[in-house]
């Protein structure tokens, strides 16, 4: 800030340079500010104070000031501006009542300003001296009052609008999860082909990007459960898409085949989504295991994108691999998913699953749980009822979360073999 003192100038050319004294002050008074030192502050200058009660009032003779609060994350809320012919009312309290300044305020030139500094003793003096001078002090404060009230108005119908916006949309992210949970297999329908299985589904929002689905075709069962990109609304939406297209694409096979299922959504995925190359930019898809199981036979056909399929027999995890690309665009994509094929014994307990058990910060370190884990906890728990294994599995996860937020849909499918 450059002091700039104009002691040579003549009063007449003073007043004339500042009409806006003349329109607030009496003239003699005018005459005591301009024998004050005249501070010029460039466009975007800091107006700073050296102590934390005020020793001077700035009052804007030119220009306009804008002053600041700043949090902790040093954000910037404007507070007010100072006109000419204004001072900053927080100055003004402070050296009223020798009260510290709020450390977060700052203080920036809008334009070129000019600014009077008037002593602390000097507007005590004034005060008692000059009406103009109280009159000033008084209205400023007035002034600023009714900005407050007039702001504290503007937020609460600015709350009151976003409130009642939150609440509609919230109304209709409520009635999406109806609509989605329909669209999954009913309890009924799993019961009636499956004598012995159980579904972990815990969305992270309202809605789920994860979703499983069932069906039965020519005597065989086909399940699966899928990851779509994205959680909450976003993953809602893909996880629609998810389903219809399982339906049309299952419907139309004749002979049906694991891998040539996922080929299938992934074309159709492609196509729907515009994803002409890896530079598309929709990069929507799904991570999925897809299960074709023949009861009667004891088979069983797995096809998986990046998710696997652990398969527990006589204690030992065998984990069946998944290729490693996504039902969608991918930089290095195979022309076809591999289908697994493998006989099946009674009592074999099956395990598809999203990520999202094994992605969850909690524990001790605050880490994730980790697919290690996760199969030593399945090792251990394979031959309890299923009723039971989910128990435990919904326990060790809400244990380990503990006070941290859900970090991504979980989903975990399991089926045992009659």
């Amino acid at each position: 800030m450059k002091n700039c003192i104009f002691t040579s100038k003549k009063k007449s050319i003073m007043k004339q340079q500042y009409p806006i004294l003349e329109e607030i002050f009496e003239s003699e008074l005018v005459e005591e500010i301009l024998k004050q030192p005249i501070y010029k502050l460039e466009k975007g200058a800091s107006f700073v104070h050296h102590s934390k009660v005020h020793e001077a009032i700035p009052l804007v003779i030119k220009g306009k000031i804008a002053v600041y609060n700043t949090d902790q994350k040093g954000r910037e809320t404007l507070l007010y501006q100072i006109n000419v012919g204004e001072s900053c009312i927080i100055g003004i309290d402070s050296i009223i009542h020798q009260a510290s300044v709020i450390s977060s305020q700052s203080t920036h030139a809008l334009s070129l300003s000019e600014i009077v500094k008037i002593s602390s003793d000097l507007s005590k003096k004034w005060t008692d001296q000059y009406k103009s001078w109280r009159d000033f002090i008084f209205n400023l404060y007035g002034k600023r009052l009714q900005e407050l009230v007039h702001q504290h108005g503007i937020v609460t119908e600015q709350r009151d609008q976003i409130s009642h916006r939150n609440r509609e949309i919230q109304n209709s992210i409520t009635y999406a999860r109806r609509i989605q949970n329909a669209v999954l297999p009913s309890e009924e329908f799993m019961k009636s082909i499956l004598p012995n299985y159980f579904v972990i589904y815990k969305p992270r929002d309202i809605v789920s990007g994860d979703f499983y689905w069932a069906d039965v075709y020519d005597n065989k069962l086909l399940i699966a459960a899928v990851d779509a990109t994205g959680h909450g609304v976003p993953g809602a939406f893909m996880s629609m898409l998810g389903i219809s297209f399982l339906y049309e694409v299952t419907s139309k096979e004749n002979q049906l085949n694991a891998g040539l299922i996922l080929k299938e959504l992934r074309d159709k995925i492609k196509k729907s989504l515009k994803q002409t190359n890896i530079d598309s930019e929709q990069k929507d898809g799904f991570d999925m295991a897809l299960c074709i199981i023949d009861l009667q036979k004891k088979e069983l056909e797995y096809a998986g994108a990046y998710n696997p399929l652990y398969l527990i027999r006589n204690g030992e995890l065998i984990e069946i691999k998944a290729d490693k690309m996504p039902v969608g665009v991918h930089i290095v994509e195979k022309e076809y998913f591999t289908t697994h094929k493998t006989t099946l014994k009674t009592e074999d307990v099956i395990y598809i699953f999203s990520d999202g058990f094994a992605d969850q910060i909690g524990g001790e370190f605050n880490s994730k749980f980790k697919t290690k884990p996760f199969k030593s906890l399945l090792g251990k728990i394979h031959n309890l009822p299923l009723n039971e294994q989910k128990e435990i599995l919904e326990n060790t996860f809400e244990t380990w979360k503990g006070d941290n937020e859900q970090v991504d849909d979980v989903l975990i499918f399991s089926l045992k073999i009659p």
